[in-house]
């Protein structure tokens, strides 16, 4: 997994990534700040209690929790974009390290939009359920950053390895993948998911988190013949 990740990040400054990352860039920047203010707009209508310290407290921690979800979100909101630009992605990161393998075929953005949506939609859902766990745990640093990992490491290597494996094949082929190297894909999960939790860096997630699946679909699948170029 290191050699595909370290593959995935030298491509990164290739003409074909930074044209779809300035475009994805725009779109996500654009809902995350929106995602911010609603939150915080939201957070400002909660009424008084009468208790000035209860009142204190929630106006001190309601800032932070805003900021909390927008993170949270964030993986959601970027992983939707990205279903307008996979194939372009997947197709770069091919024709540049696998060009006599059988080029994948196009999943389509209708496809990738309903896939990604339904993504983004749960894991708003699990995270906004988590949401409480994850402000009491901001007194257990350990735990909240744990339960992190747990949600989104399983969700982003789910859909993101799905998504490359039907450019090459069926559902039938994602799920024999997944069950033989369910413990990389997670782990790859998580790195995504760390990615995703630097300031920064999470701006260029999408299309590395797009280029380490390709890799590693086309490591876990290398028994039909295919082979990589350096």
């Amino acid at each position: 997994m290191i050699n595909a990740i370290i593959k995935t990040f030298n491509q990164f400054f290739q003409p074909s990534f930074w044209r779809v990352f300035v475009k994805s860039l725009i779109i996500t920047v654009t809902l995350l700040g929106l995602s911010l203010w609603a939150g915080l707009e939201m957070a400002s209508s909660i009424p008084t209690t009468g208790y000035g310290w209860l009142d204190w407290t929630i106006e001190a921690i309601t800032p932070f929790g805003a900021f909390l979800a927008a993170l949270v979100l964030y993986p959601a909101l970027s992983s939707l974009v990205m279903g307008l630009f996979l194939d372009d992605i997947a197709q770069a990161v091919e024709q540049r390290h696998y060009p006599n393998d059988q080029p994948g075929t196009a999943i389509g953005v209708g496809r990738s939009l309903k896939s990604a949506t339904q993504l983004a939609v749960t894991m708003v859902l699990v995270n906004l359920v988590a949401l409480p766990f994850y402000l009491i745990f901001l007194f257990f640093p350990i735990m909240s950053i744990g339960l992190y990992y747990l949600i989104n490491g399983y969700l982003l290597n789910k859909e993101y390895f799905e998504q490359i494996a039907l450019r090459h094949g069926d559902a039938a082929l994602h799920k024999t993948l997944r069950r033989k190297h369910g413990g990389k894909l997670f782990l790859a999960g998580c790195a995504i998911a760390f990615l995703y939790s630097v300031p920064i860096l999470n701006l260029t997630t999408p299309l590395l988190a797009t280029g380490l699946m390709v890799h590693l679909f086309k490591d876990f699948n290398q028994g039909q013949g295919e082979r990589s170029v350096a």
